[in-house]
């Protein structure tokens, strides 16, 4: 490639497009994280998925990408990337959630273990932080999503881990309740009369007439 420098002067630079490392055509990204996860570049979206309950691990298959690139001028310099840059690439910031670029087309068993030790061992660093944001002054603020997320998969019981569930007012007594349930177990007075009746739920709860009125104005 030729750049025009001052005084007509030209020089020629060497660009280098070449694919480098292992250039075999797929590689395997594993992963036993609980999490999907979406990276994206200018060559394409990725999408790592999670590992499903009862699996060893997830797989992701990659193969070499086209990319360009930018000259100024409208002008681009397509180049290959090979599958194997595409991995390391992509696993920059995920190797401590236990996603790894597989040696073969498989994870072997020592690579499964390997990268569940190096999770692990990220989610502990990570409950160690939580407690100690914890103890500063007992804020949910400050604990992050991430936090939480090391706790419940390693099923780690913390105060600042707990996910507050959406409770609903019931209609009849103003009470709280549990979002989707049938009856409330206040007053019980019936929420879902279609529900309800499908678990046979009608005939066992003593519904009191003006609470039924009440609800079904309120609805």
């Amino acid at each position: 490639m030729n750049v025009l420098l001052g005084q007509g002067i030209q020089r020629d630079i060497l660009v280098d497009t070449r694919a480098k490392d292992d250039t075999a055509a797929t590689v395997a990204i594993g992963s036993v994280s609980e999490q999907d996860w979406y990276v994206s570049r200018t060559h394409g979206v990725y999408h790592i998925p999670a590992c499903a309950k009862g699996e060893p691990y997830a797989l992701l298959l990659l193969t070499a990408r086209g990319d360009a690139l930018d000259l100024g001028d409208n002008r681009r310099f397509p180049f290959t990337i090979s599958a194997r840059e595409i991995a390391v690439d992509l696993l920059q910031d995920l190797q401590d959630h236990g996603v790894f670029v597989c040696a073969g087309a498989r994870p072997t068993s020592d690579e499964v273990t390997a990268a569940r030790e190096r999770r692990d061992a990220y989610y502990h660093r990570l409950i160690g932080e939580g407690d100690t944001m914890w103890a500063r002054g007992h804020s949910f603020r400050e604990i992050s999503d991430l936090h939480r997320r090391a706790a419940i998969s390693l099923g780690v019981e913390r105060e600042w881990a707990y996910v507050p569930m959406r409770m609903n007012d019931c209609p009849a007594c103003g009470e709280k309740v549990k979002h989707g349930v049938a009856v409330c177990k206040h007053c019980s007075a019936i929420l879902d009369a279609e529900k309800a009746a499908k678990h046979g739920l009608v005939g066992k709860v003593r519904t009191n007439p003006e609470q039924t009125r009440s609800v079904s104005r309120g609805k």
